[in-house]
């Protein structure tokens, strides 16, 4: 009798299936993945629950008898801390609402009451071989049952804590709909004198456009150089540039980072040093590449940039070249948001060709701004070293300062280092925060908005690059390689959900229908999308970024499930 109890729990554990088997070990990926994502979420009651979820699939997978039963206790376990990460992802625990802090309290009592129950089977599995074929008949009997009550239990508390989850979001539904209500309440007056100044200037540019000669540089904007910008931090990447501006007879620099890092104003500070004045005098030079939206705009742009007269000539740039290779002085030329001739579609070698003479000329010196990470037309320019690194946040210090520098009353707020922090430093996102401060808004109420409206909150009707967060990143993510690749807007989706980001030995796991996933974040890397740790083992996202990503580019069905097998 004791023979044949000892067969069949055996010959139960060797009759798992080899699907069997990889669900088992999915769920246990999956967890770690999910603690992963907690630990990133720095909560404390969110680590706790996860903790003891650790604890029972541990002793779930050890023990050997009523496998079937230890197998669903594992996946809903598994499936119930996918809905708390679901529920919980992208808030701060300062923001999470009283009710659903008490349902993952709950969620942490169902979990040690399981717990409690695995521990005794546990010592009954241990000594199953005492007391004879009954007693083991009745453990294994009663064990099954208990493993039983076990997953319902998950079951339930599954249930409850997705009703609680739904219930807040109803409440925040509800509580923006009210203030839309007095938003359009405080407003209403002021919409038809709104239409009528809205018509008074559509009128004024229609005449002005009428007016306009229809000459080549008559229609090509200013090229007049912006007023110079004050700048927070960034002092020794801006004494690196200058130096190599007045190293040697000329010099070619890039200045590369995401958009909203501050690219222009950087250049601008450069060019209105004293000691770059001093060398290149009248002839620095803005040209706005932003308005380059064609090869022929980008060179009359060049051309009126160097105070050229109109030309009726069918080879505009070859008079540009032959004037730069003829003048016995260097000029010093600022190509900013060069990005938008770059990306013009099937023309960036054509693009590149005129860089490229450009860059051969010995009496020009070239600034480029350009969002992204990689150098453009690396290949055949010889760009000046060591090569300024890619931008990125500004440190804390510098954040603040330049917060208060628009916000001055913000000064003595205790909560100001946390909001700038949840902006990552980032810094357009902290001018137009600041904006919404001088206006009125506490850091307090702030800090809510960003939790619930994220980037929507930085997005100003009819903005552009430079006033709203969202038309900045929406620039990057239609550049032409992120455009035309969609696989790294998908990957992007995938890291979006990750707080801490993802560590690249497990991206195949995260997304195995994305078997190109090193192209798609090369892609994501040259875009300026993602950065790496600063021990390179990792990729991470600008808070800003995965925000707008987790509001506008959510992860579809099939995505989700592979992220929650990984």
């Amino acid at each position: 009798m004791g023979r044949h109890s000892s067969s069949k729990d055996s010959e139960g554990s060797s009759s798992l299936s080899s699907i069997g088997i990889a669900t088992l070990n999915g769920a246990q990926i999956s967890l770690t993945l999910l603690k992963e994502a907690m630990d990133g979420a720095n909560i404390p009651f969110v680590k706790g629950v996860a903790g003891v979820a650790v604890e029972v699939i541990k002793i779930a997978k050890a023990i050997q008898t009523n496998r079937e039963d230890c197998d669903n206790l594992i996946k809903r376990s598994t499936s119930l801390l996918v809905v708390i990460l679901g529920s919980l992802s992208g808030k701060k625990e300062d923001a999470i609402p009283e009710h659903l802090k008490r349902g993952v309290e709950r969620l942490t009592t169902s979990f040690q009451e399981v717990l409690a129950e695995l521990r005794i089977i546990e010592k009954r599995v241990g000594k199953r071989s005492v007391g004879g074929l009954a007693r083991s008949i009745l453990y294994y009997i009663d064990n099954g049952e208990k493993l039983t009550d076990c997953s319902a239990k998950l079951e339930w508390a599954m249930g409850e804590f997705q009703v609680t989850s739904k219930v807040d979001s109803c409440l925040k539904d509800l509580e923006r709909h009210e203030e839309l209500r007095k938003d359009l309440r405080e407003g209403q007056a002021k919409i038809e004198e709104n239409i009528k100044a809205g018509l008074k200037e559509i009128r004024d540019v229609v005449k002005e456009q009428t007016e306009t000669e229809n000459s080549q540089s008559g229609s090509l904007p200013s090229t007049v150089m912006p007023a110079e910008p004050k700048i927070f931090g960034r002092q020794e990447y801006i004494e690196k540039a200058i130096t190599l501006l007045l190293f040697g007879a000329t010099a070619r620099l890039v200045i590369l980072g995401p958009g909203g890092m501050g690219k222009t104003s950087i250049a601008l500070k450069i060019v209105y040093d004293a000691r770059v004045k001093k060398r290149y005098g009248q002839y620095r030079c803005w040209v706005p590449c932003e308005q380059a939206t064609s090869i022929p705009l980008f060179i009359e742009l060049l051309a009126k940039s160097l105070n050229l007269p109109p030309s009726s000539s069918s080879d505009r740039l070859s008079e540009i070249i032959i004037f730069l290779e003829n003048s016995q002085i260097v000029y010093l030329l600022l190509l900013d948001n060069f990005e938008t001739p770059w990306d013009i579609e099937g023309q960036q070698s054509d693009v590149a060709d005129i860089l490229s003479k450009l860059a051969s000329t010995p009496s020009v010196s070239l600034l480029i701004t350009m969002r992204g990470g990689q150098y453009p037309s690396s290949n055949t320019i010889e760009w000046s070293t060591p090569r300024l690194p890619s931008l990125t946040q500004l440190d804390l210090d510098a954040a603040e300062e330049a917060f208060l520098k628009i916000s001055p009353d913000a000064a003595d707020d205790p909560e100001l280092r946390k909001l700038l922090q949840r902006l990552d430093c980032m810094p357009l996102a902290i001018t137009l925060m600041a904006r919404l401060s001088e206006a009125g808004e506490s850091i307090n109420d702030l800090l809510s908005q960003w939790s619930t409206e994220r980037t929507r909150l930085l997005d100003q009707p009819g903005g552009d690059r430079r006033t709203s967060i969202e038309v900045s990143i929406k620039l990057s993510l239609r550049s032409r390689a992120v455009k035309g690749y969609p696989d790294a807007t998908r990957l992007l989706s995938v890291l979006a959900m990750l707080p801490a980001g993802a560590a690249l030995d497990r991206l195949p796991d995260m997304c195995p229908s994305t078997p190109n996933w090193k192209t798609a974040l090369r892609i994501l890397r040259g875009a300026a999308l993602v950065y790496d740790s600063a021990d390179k083992s990792r990729v991470q996202i600008l808070s800003p970024i995965q925000s707008y990503i987790l509001l506008h580019h959510p992860l579809e069905q099939g995505q989700l499930e592979e992220l929650r097998s990984a």
